[in-house]
């Protein structure tokens, strides 16, 4: 089973989103975004797949067509450089990413291959052990369920939210835990599936489609909240990652050495 990575940056067409750039041209695509985005891709997601235990996976970002021209080169280069062929940017016309990524897995895999495909925003990260994690999870869920059953759907439920409020300069993490989340959640089908992560309210997973919830304590995504949001962030503010966790959330995140401050590095440090 191969994992493959399906992300959306600036694209304009059909979605869930609430914000008012995913229903504007001018906010989506303006200047001051744009940067603010890149910087959470290149601190977030992508480090958190360079920082990945298992790197045999690929990766698909799903942009607009529309997208500013210098902006794009600027993306095609830096995922190139830091992934090489193993990832594509794709820039397609106002659609919907369900429709998209389908296309995109007709046109490009074996139409016997067996995929796992995984959400990741463009301002969230997984863990070091993700992609390990869920192929071991999806051969040994894939071994015991019916052939009859096409694909199914892995939630990691256990994860973390680092919160940028007006004027941070470093997150405040919180713990995150939601059954059926779209944080990293996996679709593991045939490549010629019309199923797709992105055609389903991550909420209603269950109600239609085999599914199966993965919680080992151990949090293996991070969702971000910031300014720039496509969606509403929900953040449990009572629950604080506890400063005996914060070294366990380090070793899982490397990234995390980067973004957090000084305090909380020394709290994780002991």
């Amino acid at each position: 089973m191969f994992p493959i990575v399906q992300m959306r940056y600036s694209f304009f067409g059909q979605s869930g989103w609430r914000s008012d750039a995913s229903q504007q041209k001018e906010i989506l695509f303006a200047s001051d975004r744009l940067e603010h985005r890149f910087r959470f891709l290149q601190q977030f997601a992508m480090q958190s797949l360079l920082d990945q235990e298992d790197q045999d996976f690929g990766l698909v970002i799903l942009t607009s067509q529309e997208l500013p021209r210098p902006h794009l080169m600027k993306l095609k280069e830096y995922v190139g450089d830091m992934l090489g062929d193993r990832a594509e940017v794709i820039p397609r016309k106002p659609s919907s990413a369900h429709r998209q990524f389908v296309r995109y897995n007709w046109a490009n895999l074996p139409e016997e291959a067996r995929v796992i495909q995984i959400v990741l925003d463009d301002d969230d990260a997984l863990s070091t052990d993700y992609m390990g994690r869920i192929k071991s999870e999806a051969r040994a869920i894939r071994d015991r369920i019916p052939e009859s059953v096409e694909h199914f759907f892995i939630s990691m439920s256990r994860g973390v939210s680092a919160v940028y409020r007006p004027g941070d300069t470093h997150p405040r993490m919180y713990r995150r835990e939601v059954p059926y989340t779209n944080l990293g959640l996996a679709l593991v089908s045939p490549a010629w599936t019309r199923t797709s992560a992105y055609g389903i309210a991550h909420k209603k997973v269950a109600r239609t489609h085999a599914s199966f919830v993965y919680n080992d304590l151990r949090p293996y995504y991070i969702r971000c909240v910031h300014g720039a949001n496509d969606s509403r962030a929900m953040v449990d503010e009572k629950s604080p990652v506890p400063d005996e966790e914060m070294g366990l959330l380090v070793e899982r995140f490397p990234l995390l050495r980067q973004v957090l401050a000084p305090e909380q590095l020394q709290i994780a440090a002991q």
